[in-house]
């Protein structure tokens, strides 16, 4: 889908910005410092935009539609495929293919044992620590830790996680940490999940802070779960990401935005690009608070019945509509 050619990119937004700083039009003119100059106060600008201050009533922190996108996650389920050897604290795979969270989240059980695993080396060897043994496809398994990996963009899950229609079971609910790890120590069971909890990880060298997802009961199987989280959007640049997020409906507040960045921070100053701005970005929330509203009307007249036995967590349960029964 082409993107609206009023839509405002990285390369308008710095051409903006260097002729209110006085610079020329013309981006092969600007000197190095300028560039960088420039590319400061248009980041700052968009962070700005993407989480504004408090404004005209509004209180900071106001959370856009646009940066709550919907996406999808595939539980990870016990891996028993294939025969196994273990020799020398190698395990070779035949049949199967091991896991990518082998190492990570598994546990790989032989006949009853556990063996520690040091590393996934390849799609059918891994590094254990364990006896040697020889096992058919139905003398061990690789069991899920029941905690995965979520989006590196993420910043939080927006409500809870909802299996496929077809599975007609309810949403997956997140409860405290606490809650998790007392149900977890008290079963290994596996079973579809009814509750989780978000929680962060240990920070990577390199890396930014990430959060992953625990689930109870560990999954029995891999579900399609659907899921509304904040997305955390990366830097704008010339071409690896020119637009953005909002679209064209933002352009000329995203472009005051960075002007007030640019006003305050080169001219110690708020003047008429920062007062545009508070202006334009009122109205900008108004609109958006329409555009993400959803509202529900009832789903029958008032002398229809309906209705539904106590759900049960993880189960199907019947509904029963004017009188049938589904």
């Amino acid at each position: 889908m082409a993107e609206s050619t009023l839509s405002i990119t990285y390369d308008q937004l710095a051409v903006e910005v260097a002729v209110f700083l006085g610079y020329s039009a013309t981006d092969t003119d600007w000197t190095a410092a300028q560039v960088a100059e420039i590319d400061r106060y248009i980041q700052a600008g968009i962070r700005q935009f993407y989480y504004p201050p408090a404004v005209d009533g509004i209180e900071a922190g106001y959370e856009w539609s646009f940066l709550s996108p919907t996406t999808t996650i595939d539980t990870e389920e016990t891996y028993d495929i294939g025969s196994l050897v273990v020799s020398s604290g190698t395990c070779t795979l035949t049949g199967g293919v091991w896991p990518a969270w082998a190492q990570t989240h598994g546990t790989l059980v032989i006949d009853d044992v556990t063996y520690s695993i040091t590393s996934r080396d390849n799609d059918t060897t891994l590094t254990v620590v364990g006896d040697d043994v020889t096992a058919a496809e139905d003398e061990w398994y690789l069991s899920h830790a029941g905690y995965q990996d979520l989006p590196d963009d993420l910043g939080r899950v927006l409500g809870g996680f909802h299996y496929a229609p077809a599975e007609y079971r309810q949403e997956i609910i997140q409860v405290s940490e606490h809650q998790i790890l007392t149900s977890l120590s008290r079963t290994s069971d596996v079973a579809p999940p009814y509750k989780c909890t978000v929680r962060h990880k240990a920070q990577e060298a390199g890396d930014g802070q990430r959060l992953e997802v625990v689930w109870f009961p560990i999954p029995d199987s891999s579900y399609t779960l659907t899921y509304k989280y904040e997305a955390y959007a990366g830097k704008i640049s010339t071409s690896a990401n020119p637009y953005p997020l909002g679209g064209m409906k933002y352009a000329e507040l995203i472009t005051e935005s960075c002007l007030a960045i640019a006003e305050q921070r080169a001219n110690d100053e708020q003047g008429i690009h920062t007062a545009a701005f508070v202006r334009l970005l009122a109205a900008g929330i108004q609109s958006d608070r329409k555009q993400g509203a959803t509202h529900y009307g009832p789903m029958t007249p008032v002398e229809d019945e309906v209705t539904q036995r106590h759900f049960r967590h993880g189960v199907n349960y019947p509904i029963t509509y004017k009188g049938e029964t589904y």
